[in-house]
């Protein structure tokens, strides 16, 4: 029972650094403006129209990823992912695993936040999550498939737009 159980926890040390590995080159992708390597993370049924979007400066998508000048909505606190995390002081991608109680899948969640201004108990609350998640946080879901992690939800989980769920929630 023991040695299952280390097993278990080996398993999901391996599973959350694969992701945070995901979130490491979805860092640098978007610092980069690389629209290739963002669309191998997509979604496959989106990722066809997706590239066309991030094609026209003037998209909602490419606007939410990467310019909040041109982004239309929210109360004006919305910012792109790119000036969330070029603007972090000490950029951090918290990883949260959690397994499914309806599909006993396996799901991950990528945060991205400036860690000298927002602190792991921030990120537990989901009032902070409502209220700061549009300006300073970013976020995108994950499911092991085959042993891959897949995109749950549309790049940055940009169609989603409502407030991101705390780590700990994930699990119920």
């Amino acid at each position: 029972m023991l040695c299952h159980y280390r097993e278990q926890q080996l398993r999901g040390h391996t599973t959350s650094r694969q992701l945070h590995k995901i979130g490491e080159t979805l860092v640098k992708a978007v610092l980069d403006k690389n629209i290739e390597t963002l669309l191998s993370y997509d979604r496959a049924d989106l990722r066809s129209v997706d590239g066309v979007s991030l094609k026209n400066p003037k998209s909602d998508l490419y606007c939410y990823l990467f310019d909040s000048d041109c982004i239309t909505w929210g109360d004006g606190s919305w910012r792109s992912v790119y000036d969330k995390l070029s603007q972090a002081h000490q950029l951090e991608i918290k990883v949260s695993v959690s397994s499914s109680r309806y599909d006993r899948q396996l799901y991950g969640n990528l945060f991205f936040y400036d860690a000298s201004a927002i602190s792991d108990k921030n990120l537990r609350s989901r009032d902070f999550l409502c209220k700061e998640g549009p300006a300073s946080i970013a976020t995108w879901k994950f499911r092991l498939e085959g042993g891959k992690w897949k995109s749950v939800n549309p790049l940055f989980d940009s169609e989603t737009r409502d407030c991101p769920t705390p780590p700990e929630e994930d699990a119920k």
